[in-house]
């Protein structure tokens, strides 16, 4: 009777999407906590904004993605600082832009000023068959 009880209160598993050649398909898209500024060191000309971006399944677990990603960062007064899209149908750009010890993919501003404190970043994946899901905005604090 315990047993019955234990699995009754579990919680609903989604479990991982099938998507074409992959074996999974990502289910939510987040910027990792990760994101930074890299501010400038002796020979480098100016700061850069790191976003790291995860990608999880059904049952949470970081996954990797096909299709695309485009990430926005916007000043604290809302105005667009920069888009960039990623192709991540593409198997090189795939590869080249996934970080295997965070499991996450690197997205690169440069020409962000010193001077900015805080900038949001959201990002947007877009697969060839599924509806686009989007990123809630994450808030990257300048700790120059």
């Amino acid at each position: 009777m315990v047993l019955f009880c234990i699995g009754c209160s579990s919680q609903k598993r989604l479990g991982p999407k099938q998507s074409g050649d992959w074996a999974y398909a990502p289910h939510t898209v987040a910027v990792h906590p990760l994101s930074r500024f890299k501010n400038p060191v002796d020979g480098e000309e100016e700061p850069t904004l790191v976003v790291h971006v995860e990608f999880a399944d059904g049952d949470e677990f970081a996954c990797r993605a096909v299709g695309e990603l485009s990430v926005t960062i916007t000043d604290s007064r809302g105005t667009v600082l920069g888009t960039q899209v990623v192709h991540l149908e593409d198997p090189n750009e795939n590869y080249l832009r996934f970080d295997p010890v965070t499991r996450t993919y690197l997205v690169l501003f440069n020409n962000i000023s010193e001077k900015r404190n805080l900038i949001s970043a959201r990002a947007t994946f877009t697969s060839t068959t599924e509806k686009p899901i989007r990123s809630t905005q994450h808030i990257i604090k300048n700790n120059r």
